[in-house]
């Protein structure tokens, strides 16, 4: 009889079994849910969602807890001991030996004649007292941007005194945030009206409104073709934008048109289509030139981009009316994509503007940074605009011409020809501007700097050439401060020998990114200025300039004057 013996051989686990005693597990822990109130809940989302697959649910229940342990530890664990304990005399050491980095550059002895400015006393107009000058008395304002004088109509004050007495002087927030009020608001609706626009927005600051809406329409990857002419606010609205930059030669068409030729078929080709615009100003602020609008507006309809137009100068002094660049051509206000603007020139206030398609408005009010994130203009202020536009408007003559318009055109145009054949045979001086605004800019000869060995530009060209800013702002330039100074012993001899205060190019140098041109003298006219107060000062201006600069005629003047500045 055979016996049959049966041996049993342990095994370890396999896999199989290891996931049928965990599924067994996790099934008890979740029936354990069902006691804890809204148990049922998470069980019946934990079946459907996952299938009852334990694997799943577990690797996912990690992942929570260490996102968990992740969000609510410390980022940065210090070793204690590497801190080192600091007792309070050494603190006091310490404090008194740190010296802080200067916030700006000193001011050196070459740059101290800049710090003397001069200051009105009382009111702004077209006669004014100066601070530092209370011996000449009453003099003639030729460097104000109140082109119309309208700083001093009694019909300005009152509005402002009325909006004073019933809001006070400030909107306290932004306009999103309670610093809107009813005269914002109007405001806005009579820009709109005097403009021909659909819709406009108000700004607190003239100076901001480029750097706000420019970044608002173009990011990275979009492309703007640039005059190279355009001033200060523009460029630096650009570099923040981070928008691809064409640049074309300052007013020159050609040279716009030979670019757009260029970048047509390269555009055509790449997917999607980029935001193009075109961006300059109506009348340049540095150069005193008038954009040709009818050749620009041929070209940006011919290549489909949008128009930006920066009409601080323009609106107020150019058109029948005052419409500015648009008018004085009779192109619609609709050519142009996007206007800003300043009200602190002809409208006697402060603050800026934009004016255009109403969902481009909208499009601001809530991606405009300086709208979103900063006060909004003070009332008396947006008062004081709207009352400016009434004026210029009601005040017309048979033709439906703007008295105040008319009178300051006649009085530009007769300066501009008066400036014109006194200086046509300078040595020294030539004027520059084209004759169409109300700033007449005058400049040395290039004979004459050429003699002084002074260079044809100032500052940088790798924001031209590169599109990109400088890693460095521009630094000191001593022929730059020279001529700068030459300048203004030219104002000050006129201010203190006839009583006639005319201006010169003031741009801080350092922030430009751009090439600098040769400084200027700017000679600002004003309707409350007589004419016979307009001859007087083109005649002071002419025998002071020949007198200042009949003792410069080489290198080496330059050089002693330049020892003068030194003493002084």
């Amino acid at each position: 009889m055979s016996t049959v013996t049966t041996v049993i051989t342990s095994y370890p686990p396999t896999a199989d079994l290891l996931e049928a005693r965990l599924s067994v597990s996790f099934t008890y822990y979740l029936n354990m849910l069902e006691r804890i109130p809204g148990g049922l809940i998470i069980l019946r989302y934990i079946r459907s969602s996952y299938k009852n697959d334990p694997i799943r649910s577990v690797l996912e229940l990690i992942l929570f807890l260490f996102a968990v342990h992740y969000f609510l530890s410390s980022k940065r664990k210090e070793n204690k001991s590497d801190l080192v304990k600091f007792s309070g005399r050494e603190v006091d050491e310490l404090n008194e030996e740190w010296q802080p980095a200067p916030i700006v550059e000193p001011v050196g002895p070459l740059e101290h004649w800049r710090l003397n400015e001069y200051h009105v006393k009382g009111h702004s107009g077209s006669h004014v007292e100066i601070e530092q000058k209370p011996e000449l008395g009453t003099v003639v304002n030729l460097s104000s941007l109140d082109f119309l004088d309208l700083s001093g109509d009694s019909r300005m004050k009152a509005a402002a005194m009325d909006v004073i007495s019933n809001a006070g002087v400030g909107s306290c927030g932004p306009p999103n945030f309670y610093g809107t009020q009813d005269v914002h608001v109007r405001l806005e609706e009579d820009l709109t009206r005097f403009l021909d626009a659909e819709n406009a927005i108000l700004y607190g600051q003239d100076f901001v409104v480029a750097g706000s809406v420019i970044p608002a329409f173009l990011k990275r990857g979009d492309l703007a073709v640039v005059d190279s002419g355009v001033n200060v606010a523009l460029q630096k609205a650009l570099v923040v934008s981070r928008c691809d930059i064409e640049w074309y030669d300052h007013n020159d068409m050609e040279h716009l048109e030979q670019i757009l030729e260029e970048l047509d078929p390269i555009l055509s080709k790449k997917k999607p289509l980029k935001r193009r615009f075109i961006i300059t100003e109506g009348l340049f602020s540095y150069s005193g030139a008038l954009l040709d609008l009818p050749k620009m507006v041929e070209l940006k309809n011919k290549y489909k981009y949008r128009l930006f137009i920066d009409e601080s100068l323009s609106i107020g002094t150019l058109g029948d009316t005052g419409r500015g660049v648009c008018e004085h051509f009779g192109i619609p206000r609709s050519e142009v994509a996007i206007t800003i603007g300043s009200l602190a020139t002809t409208f006697a206030s402060s603050g800026g503007f934009c004016v255009g398609v109403a969902p481009m408005v909208q499009h601001q009010r809530i991606n405009s940074y300086a709208y979103v994130f900063s006060a909004s203009l003070p009332p008396y202020s947006s008062k004081v605009a709207s009352e400016a536009i009434k004026i210029i408007t009601e005040s017309v003559d048979a033709s439906g011409k703007s008295k105040l318009i008319k009178s300051l055109h006649q009085k530009v145009a007769h300066s501009y020809s008066k400036l014109q054949k006194k200086f046509a045979n300078s040595q020294y001086f030539e004027v520059v501007s084209d004759g169409n605004g109300p700033i007449i800019h005058l400049a040395l000869k290039p004979a004459f700097r050429a003699s002084l060995d002074l260079p044809d530009y100032y500052g940088n060209t790798v924001l031209l050439t590169t599109g990109k800013p400088s890693r460095k702002l521009n630094q000191f330039s001593e022929e730059y401060n020279l001529e700068c100074y030459i300048l203004q012993q030219i104002v000050d001899n006129v201010l203190g020998a006839y009583r006639a205060w005319i201006n010169r190019e003031k741009i801080v140098y350092e922030q430009e990114s751009l090439p600098v041109q040769n400084p200027r003298l700017w000679f600002h006219v004003n309707n409350g200025v007589l004419v016979a107060e307009l001859d007087a000062a083109i005649g002071a201006l002419f025998d002071v300039s020949n007198k200042v600069c009949s003792r410069l005629r080489s290198p080496n003047d330059l050089t002693k004057l330049r020892e003068e500045l030194m003493r002084a």
